[in-house]
Formats: C-alpha cells, structure tokens, sequence
C-alpha cells in the first residue's frame, strides 16, 4: 500500500481521539431505533470475525473492542451475534498466518495482496449476487461513486472483496505547516516560492534556535516536499515516451534531494533526523523546538492537539501550498485510495447478514441525523467508536468533500440547517468550539475544516482546479511489485538519506538507481506497465 496511505488511515484513528465524550446515558444500551433495518424474524445468527485494536477509542465503563454499543446494536436490530475470535496490534501478520493455516474466520478485512492470494487459492467467496441482491441503494451508492475501487475488489468480474472505501481524495493533498505566533512575530509573508520556505526556516532558527523543518528517519514528510521539483516520489507517472515509471527515481527527484543536502548543511532539516521515528519528530513539535513541518492534512489531530495543549493557542500552526522552485503552486500526487476489503470465507451460509450489518452502518453515519436520537448517535460515534467496527463498514467516498461544503456554509451564514449528518455536526461544533474557548481537543477539526486558513479548503481548491497528478497504478497493486515488500523503497531511503546527509555526493544518485533496478525495480516496472500501461 502507498506510504500516504497507511498514514491517511492512521489519521481516521488519532482524529476521533477529538470527539466530544458520549454521555454514559448515550452509552448504556438505551434503545437503538433503525428505520433502515428491521429485527430479524428468524433465530439468531453467530458471525465469527477477528480485528485489530484501537487504542484511541474510548469505551463506557464494561466495554472493549469485542463488546461494545455496535455489538449489541447487531444482535438488538438485527439478530446477529458478532464473535470477536482474535485482536491483534499485528493484525496483518495474524491474519497470514491463518490464510496459511487455512483457520479462517467468517467475515475479515484484508489488504490488496491479501485478496489475490485468498482469491487464488479459493479460500474465499464470490459476493456478487449477495450484495446485489441486499445491498442498500446508500451502500451501492458507494461503489458507483469511486466504480475503480468497486472493481478493484473483482476477479473476472466477480466481486470477492468489498472495498472498505475511504474518506475522499479531498484527504490527500498536502502541505507545509508553519508555526503562526513565530510568522507573526517575526512579520514574514505566506511562502510563495522554495526559496521562501527556505528564508522562514533561516529566520526561524535566528529567532528561537534549535532547526528549521521537522521530518523523520522515513523521509515520508521531507518527501511531501518533493512536488516543489515536479518530483513525485512514491508513485507511478507517465514518462515522456507514455511508460509508467516510478516517480521517486525520475530526474526531478535528484534535483530535490540536491537541495535537501544544502538545507541539512544549514541546519535547516533536523541533524538528527535519521534517528528520530514519527513520535520523536512531532515530539519536538509539542515541545516547541522547530516551527515548520511537511506535513499531512491531519495535523491538527497530531500534534495539533498536544500542541496546542503544551504551547496555548497562539503556537497553531496553519496549512500552506507547497510552492514550486519558480513560485507557482506544485502538482499534487494523487494515490488509489482504497487499501481494505471485506472478505467472507468459502462454505460462509450468512451473506446476506453481513451485508444488512453494511446497510445499518451507512445508514447510521448518512442519515441517522435527524432519525436517531442524540444519545444513540454519541454512543455509536462519538470517543472513535465509529472506528471499532473493524470488517463490518464501507466508507461513503464523497463524505468528506461533502461534509467540508457543507460545514464551510454554516460557519459563514450562521444557518445549520445544511448540516445533515453527525460528521458535519461534528466538524461545525468543534471549529466554533475552539474559536470561542480554544478547547485543544477541538483544533483537529478546526484546522482541518473550520480556520480561515483551513487544510480542506487549500484542497479542495486543489481538486478543483484538477492541479494533481493521479497514480498510473489505479487499482491492486500487481503481485511482481508487491511480493518485494518494503525492499525497493528502502534501498533508495538508506541511499537518499546518505545523499542528504552528505555521506554520499548527488551524484550517487545514479547509482542507487541501478541498484533499485537491479534489485527488482525493473520487473516491478514491467508489471505494472502490462497491468495499467496504455
């Protein structure tokens, strides 16, 4: 899966941590009304699935990952009794070594090259007639609004995995993140060019020390910076000749890195960033040791909030579009957002169960508001609860997108009227939260939808004006480039950061080219080129 998007998910689980917390009535078991759904007339089923923890969400006193307020709402409303077999924070390799073993449970989440494989081996079962046949016009709504994640779940078009969806392409643009008080102080302009970015870091370091850009040991957040070259690294673009190739190790990228080894000379990248991993980075953040960061959309959720805790209000950082070397704004890189499937083992007699638990979770998320009480929506998402539900959700593609129109609109008119579902309440009631009390655990989503100068609108504009560039592998990743694993990634991570750090000139640039070629680059080239080359 993409570098970006593991950590966009990461973020789906550190953002809730925000959430207002549910009232114990919300939580109690109180009575869960479905309009969407009715009790099942026949006997109970039993479901036996596995997950992973999450740690952000907090449960009412009694309640865990394996029983909680949505476990009870599937045997309540619908009949279905859901058994938690195992909880894994090594999820992925639990679960291969169960495809090995063949110990499968009912109904579990599964990555790209997780499906192929229980695909190839038989292991799972054709969905097609079940979620045509129950799925809810919401949940086939899904499916028709990003049709490439649809079909991504297929095999000869068949639909094996359900794709879990995401939260929108309106998450991925990304930014540069800069210390407001520090900017304001100081009197220095929003950055318009590479060279500005480099002048705010230098007189940042005059004013208060320390270094000038926090990234970590993964080069994943200096990377985010690479757009400003025309580099897009960590995906597959066109070259001139129409070939796919990969964006980290085109001559854009070699330019970027150049550039990387002057400021780390400076000082202007952390000196101790080969050591420092993702916790350690924003560490320093909180601490108030660096006041620029690349950074994702999500900041406000992580380190914004302990941020802000530690430093007060006037040390947010606010979102800025990556600049390129000659002052435009940068293309953005696009990636395929899907990463999960829903999957059902062969000989599994309950489909159609599974799908009505599908059906209950859209509804509750999409139209809940205004059909369920404000105690059973908190008890079911608020404190990351909505998370918890592990292979038992798909994601509404447009929610995000929409969620940020509509929140946009109230906060300027005053009129709530628009805010039609929990998200959007949600988003709205923690942006004016933190404007009128500056309540830390509010400024994820302020930053994020409600500020002046606020991550979704710079994306949205992004999007808009179509100034990205999408990912030539649309789709599951081919199983040439996906059996290397990490492998070709680290070899030019351990070789860029020996460039920037200076124990290598640019100029071995080229020679960790050929060692990526060498190493499998080549053949994962190939085929990705037969599986999505024009």
């Amino acid at each position: 899966m993409n570098k970006k998007i593991k950590l966009v998910m990461l973020s789906l689980c550190i953002s809730s941590l925000l959430l207002a917390a549910c009232t114990s009535d919300g939580s109690s078991g109180k009575s869960l009304t479905n309009t969407d759904s009715g009790n099942s007339e026949a006997g109970t089923v039993t479901i036996h699935t596995v997950t992973s923890e999450y740690t952000s969400a907090k449960y009412p006193k009694g309640d865990d990952i394996t029983n909680n307020v949505w476990i009870r709402r599937y045997k309540e409303k619908l009949n279905i009794d859901v058994k938690t077999d195992w909880v894994s924070d090594e999820y992925d390799t639990k679960l291969n070594l169960a495809i090995s073993s063949n110990d499968l449970p009912d109904v579990f989440r599964v990555n790209p090259s997780q499906l192929r494989q229980l695909v190839e081996a038989d292991m799972v079962m054709d969905l097609t007639d079940a979620f045509d046949q129950h799925a809810s016009d919401r949940l086939k709504g899904y499916m028709k609004a990003d049709a490439d994640s649809f079909e991504s779940g297929k095999k000869d078009g068949q639909l094996y995995g359900i794709p879990q969806m995401h939260w929108g392409l309106i998450e991925q643009p990304d930014f540069v993140w800069i210390r407001n008080d520090w900017k304001e102080e100081l009197g220095l302009q929003d950055p318009k060019s590479v060279e500005d970015i480099k002048n705010i870091a230098l007189k940042f370091m005059e004013k208060h020390g320390g270094y000038g850009m926090a990234v970590d040991q993964s080069l994943d957040y200096l990377n985010l910076l690479a757009i400003a070259w025309n580099a897009h690294p960590d995906i597959w673009i066109e070259d001139s000749s129409g070939e796919l190739v990969y964006g980290s190790i085109q001559p854009e990228m070699k330019a970027a890195l150049a550039e990387w080894a002057e400021w780390y000379k400076l000082g202007i990248i952390d000196p101790e960033f080969a050591i420092k991993d993702f916790n350690a980075m924003n560490a320093d953040i909180v601490a108030g040791k660096v006041g620029m960061q690349p950074y994702y959309q999500w900041w406000g959720y992580n380190p914004g909030v302990d941020t802000v805790a530690n430093l007060g209000k006037d040390a947010i950082f606010y979102p800025y579009i990556i600049p390129t070397i000659d002052g435009k704004e940068a293309k953005q890189s696009i990636s395929f957002a899907n990463g999960n499937y829903i999957v059902m083992k062969k000989g599994f007699e309950h489909a159609e169960e599974v799908i009505k638990i599908l059906n209950d979770y859209a509804y509750i998320v999409d139209e809940g508001q205004g059909k369920e009480s404000k105690e059973t929506l908190s008890a079911l998402l608020d404190n990351d609860i909505a998370h918890v539900v592990g292979a038992f959700r798909v994601l509404n593609p447009n929610s995000d997108y929409e969620q940020f129109e509509a929140v946009s609109a109230a906060l300027q008119s005053k009129d709530t009227s628009g805010l039609t579902t929990s998200g959007m309440w949600q988003k709205y009631n923690n942006s004016v939260e933190f404007m009128e009390n500056a309540t830390p655990g509010a400024v994820g989503d302020y930053l994020q939808q409600g500020a002046p100068k606020n991550a979704y609108g710079l994306a949205k504009k992004v999007l808009d004006s179509g100034n990205y560039v999408k990912t030539g592998l649309w789709g599951v990743t081919p199983e040439a480039l996906a059996s290397y694993g990490t492998t070709l990634d680290d070899i030019l991570t351990e070789g860029f950061t020996k460039i920037i750090m200076g124990t290598e000139s640019i100029e071995h640039f080229d020679v960790i080219v050929q060692n990526w070629r060498a190493a499998g680059g080549d053949e994962a080239t190939r085929a990705v080129n037969e599986a999505y080359g024009k």
